[in-house]
């Protein structure tokens, strides 16, 4: 007896439908595809128990007749290509014809719909691949689609669902991307009846990614242009100080289709290179327009990912379409990687390129830090000062400063520079780490008007886990609504002076952005974060008494690198500067 077998219709489905239905996420979005390329208007979604139980998509689109209807749940049934020269010029969202019968193999599914025209409309249901009847219905026009009981014939898939938030974050994000990509088109989310989203359509320019950024950021963002070859690119970035510590906030669309791409992510940060501070990434969104023949969308069931054919020109197009709006920026300090680049136009400094070993926490306590560099330097983690370095720092006579950055001294070994912000960055940090280990908890001051913040809805599902953490460093937050938090509490040292917003949406980004990082490890970067952003920026003018007071508090306690391992000050010896000059 043979025992290589052809599987039934029935199973064979369900294992190709894993390309394509992963979660509640991939069924939204493959149905909101079809709605869209039926012309609708009008998108309502409604899911129950995050999808798992139902899943509704409901159009004003075209709708479909008896004929059609039948057809759309069979395999590679499709009416958006006819024969292979179309795969080479996609212009739809969808394809394929694998999205319905895929979806229908893992789920009770029934699609009722009714063509513009006519009187009636007709209904086709079928349970898990099997038993499909179609029947005559009275409709309106469009389409709607429901999903139940979705894995309920494959408990081993249904296991590796999250739980109802984290799947509803998943889809609200999926309906936001869309509502971002067409703006025209009014999109609406219920959940168990109640509207979580509402798109606006009609907005214009940079108020089109408020269901992604929210409104908060929006107002401020600098606009890309640019055009290369028949490819177009348009859209909007942060300017580098508002840079996020997690690339997750930033969003690509080709042809109006959401997409992910290495390619497009670099030349994003190479135009960035330079003017955001390390480990921190833009915030936007990139639209790019090309001509359907010079792109290849089959590339994946989730259509996700793209192969561009001159992946030179559409790189080169990216990064200088930004770069050039970097450059339109007035006037600052901005740190630069490489001193290379000169722009006349910008004062641009190069911070120490510090080895991936240097920021690492050594084993045992976090915050063991061993005396370990010097000031010639060599890297090390944040640690205490050598006595040479001490009476450095005690006999200083204060030249001023350079760029409004750097503090020029003298001292009896010759020029000492430190860096304004990593030398009150280190103390911020040595103060916090005191407090923290003292009374493992930082001292939290609640706001008078506490602070609004727009966050993603799948970050929004996560916040179990992430407010313990933030409660242990002071800061106590609360839901406000389906996409945002409201700050209740703070440590005391970031109440004044400090962009609140800023500093809790960077702690955020880095809890969720390190869910597997040991817990101190993580209270480490979250302090260091902290004591960066409330630390004295560059391009920062100081008075003769502020600068006093820096020196002598370094001096004090004793530091001489910043959390990040950079260290807080040079010496350029008297022998040095007599050996450039010739004098020996």
């Amino acid at each position: 007896m043979s025992r290589i077998h052809i599987l039934p219709p029935h199973i064979a489905n369900q294992i190709a439908a894993g390309e394509v239905v992963e979660r509640p996420a991939s069924i939204v979005k493959e149905l909101i595809e079809n709605s869209i390329d039926a012309g609708a208007r009008r998108i309502t979604v409604d899911v129950e128990d995050g999808g798992k139980q139902l899943i509704r998509v409901t159009d004003d689109g075209t709708g479909m007749g008896k004929a059609d209807l039948e057809l759309a749940v069979e395999r590679h049934a499709t009416s958006k290509i006819s024969d292979e020269a179309d795969l080479a010029s996609i212009v739809s969202l969808g394809f394929r014809g694998e999205a319905l019968p895929s979806i229908g193999a893992v789920s009770r599914l029934s699609i009722t719909s009714r063509l513009s025209g006519e009187l009636g409309g007709w209904q086709v249901r079928m349970a898990f691949g099997r038993d499909k009847e179609v029947m005559a219905i009275g409709c309106s026009q469009g389409t709607t689609v429901e999903v139940e009981d979705l894995f309920g014939e494959i408990p081993a898939r249904r296991r590796f669902l999250k739980r109802r938030q984290t799947e509803l974050g998943h889809i609200s994000q999926i309906v936001r991307t869309f509502a971002v990509a067409f703006p025209e088109v009014l999109f609406i989310l219920r959940s168990d009846g109640r509207v979580l989203f509402c798109s606006r359509p009609g907005r214009q320019g940079a108020e089109c990614l408020w269901p992604l950024l929210g409104d908060q950021i929006i107002s401020h963002m600098l606009s890309i242009e640019g055009s290369s070859e028949g490819i177009r690119v348009s859209g909007y970035v942060t300017p580098p100080e508002e840079a996020r510590a997690s690339p997750k906030a930033f969003y690509f669309f080709l042809n109006r289709r959401p997409i992910g791409s290495r390619l497009l992510w670099k030349a994003v940060m190479e135009a960035f290179r330079g003017y955001m501070v390390r480990n921190s990434f833009p915030i936007g969104a990139l639209f790019l327009d090309v001509e359907p023949d010079q792109v290849d969308v089959n590339v994946h069931p989730t259509k996700r990912e793209v192969h561009f054919y001159y992946t030179d020109a559409v790189y080169r197009l990216v990064y200088h379409s930004i770069h050039r709006a970097l450059k339109g920026l007035e006037a600052g300090v901005l740190l630069r990687e490489d001193h290379s680049e000169k722009d006349e136009s910008l004062l641009s400094y190069r911070q120490a390129e510090i080895p991936p070993e240097a920021c690492q926490v050594s084993e045992g306590l976090p915050f063991d830090l061993s005396e370990k560099g010097h000031m010639a330097g060599e890297v090390s983690a944040p640690g205490p000062v050598s006595r040479e370095q001490h009476d450095i720092c005690k006999d200083l006579r204060i030249l001023g400063q350079l760029a409004e950055s750097y503090i020029l001294a003298e001292s009896p070994e010759g020029l000492v520079l430190i860096d304004q912000h990593a030398a009150h960055e280190a103390l911020i940090f040595k103060r916090l780490k005191q407090q923290l280990e003292q009374a493992n908890v930082l001292a939290t001051q609640p706001l008078a008007f506490p602070e609004v913040l727009d966050i993603g809805p799948e970050d929004i599902s996560r916040l179990p886990e992430v407010c313990p953490i933030l409660n242990q460093i002071g800061v106590v937050i609360e839901l406000f609504g389906d996409s945002q938090v409201i700050v209740r509490s703070v440590p005391e040292f970031v109440v004044s002076g400090q962009d609140i917003k800023t500093v809790v949406t960077d702690l955020i980004d880095r809890i969720l952005d390190l869910p597997h990082q040991e817990p101190m490890a993580l209270i480490h970067d979250l302090l260091a974060s902290m004591a960066c952003h409330s630390a004295i920026k560059a391009n920062h003018r100081l008075e003769l008494q502020e600068i006093e007071a820096l020196i002598e508090d370094i001096s004090f306690e004793g530091v001489t690198h910043c959390p990040h391992g950079r260290p807080i000050l040079q010496v350029l010896g008297f022998r040095e500067i007599e050996r450039r000059f010739g004098r020996n």
